[in-house]
């Protein structure tokens, strides 16, 4: 149901709206940071359209519902890349499945998750089908990157934006979750940077009691060895998904920051390792700590964008030492 969703609700009512209507539009993109809720909402939207016991959201317990829950749903698929890519396959698939009338529910929804990850001759392909849309067939297009998009894609589908979720919302809707405390809320709240998806997931993993390698994440913050720093990030590449261990080490940066402004200890994420926290604090500058997480935030990008891993830590690593040779 809508009432899942954490957050948005500025968008759950303009989808409410959207229903009500009756003006349901061929084609959507839905844009915004990563675990934020996306598909979680276009599932629901799905759902919503093709439920029949309620108007303008879903019940989850009809037969539709159920079905789209269980991922078995003949008229709701969602299409998910293949390996690093969308394929121009996968998009002709999609368009002779596309060229059928629905039959199950009223409306046929594809849900292309990670759409920037299209090649051109796969969005090229999944145009010409958005020029030509079937009736009671919808696509929502999932991306973190709009402007990585076609312009002609673009122009064919309306935009709804999702945001990061504001603190007090996200922490009020974990608590709602079984066993969930209230300081655990706040570490998976203020850990998860507003992005839900992240913070079920910590929570899933118990993230709070090991916090991502202690060993590890100090061993990047107090080395200045390149060749050690660049084994360190392959280890987590190993241990964990590295996209993981960036985000933490950027906390940790963060609270460096805070700690050397004199900030309350309740603001930090990482308060039970305060005095370590402390210790590092005195080898940096703030303006050496915002350029570290900028280099952080780039490695990221990097990464996303398919570059080999270990190039991009290569290259960040030298940045990182540029930005600290006058302690070297």
């Amino acid at each position: 149901m809508f009432s899942d969703v954490i957050g948005h609700s500025n968008v759950i009512e303009r989808l409410k709206n959207i229903i009500r209507s009756g003006r349901i539009a061929n084609a959507y993109i839905f844009s915004g940071p990563s675990d934020v809720g996306k598909k979680f909402v276009a599932i629901n939207f799905a759902k919503a359209l093709n439920c029949k016991e309620f108007k303008d959201d879903c019940c989850d317990k009809c037969v539709s519902c159920r079905r789209i829950n269980d991922g078995n749903h003949s008229d709701v698929r969602i299409i998910r890349p293949d390996g690093t890519k969308l394929k121009i396959d996968q998009m002709r698939f999609l368009k002779k499945q596309e060229a059928y009338r629905a039959i199950e529910g009223e409306y046929k929804v594809y849900i292309i998750a990670d759409a920037e990850k299209m090649t051109l001759e796969s969005a090229n392909s999944i145009l010409k089908t958005l020029e030509e849309p079937s009736n009671n067939t919808i696509f929502i297009l999932l991306t973190e990157d709009y402007n990585a998009l076609l312009p002609t894609i673009r122009s064919r589908c309306q935009l709804i934006r999702f945001s990061l979720v504001q603190e007090k919302v996200l922490q009020e809707s974990l608590m709602k979750y079984p066993g969930m405390t209230e300081s655990k809320a706040k570490w998976l709240t203020i850990r998860s940077l507003g992005k839900p998806g992240k913070a079920l997931k910590m929570a899933s993993e118990n993230a709070n009691d090991d916090k991502n390698d202690l060993s590890l994440i100090l061993s990047i913050l107090t080395q200045r060895d390149k060749s050690h720093l660049i084994n360190v990030f392959k280890k987590a590449e190993e241990i964990s998904k590295l996209d993981n261990v960036i985000d933490t080490v950027i906390s940790w940066y963060r609270d460096i920051i805070l700690i050397k402004q004199g900030c309350p200890e309740e603001l930090l994420i990482h308060n039970d390792n305060k005095q370590i926290l402390e210790q590092i604090a005195k080898s940096y500058s703030i303006m050496e700590l915002e350029r570290l997480i900028n280099l952080a935030l780039n490695l990221q990008n990097l990464i996303k964008r398919n570059i080999n891993p270990v190039l991009a830590m290569e290259i960040m690593m030298f940045n990182a030492l540029n930005t600290l040779t006058t302690r070297l």
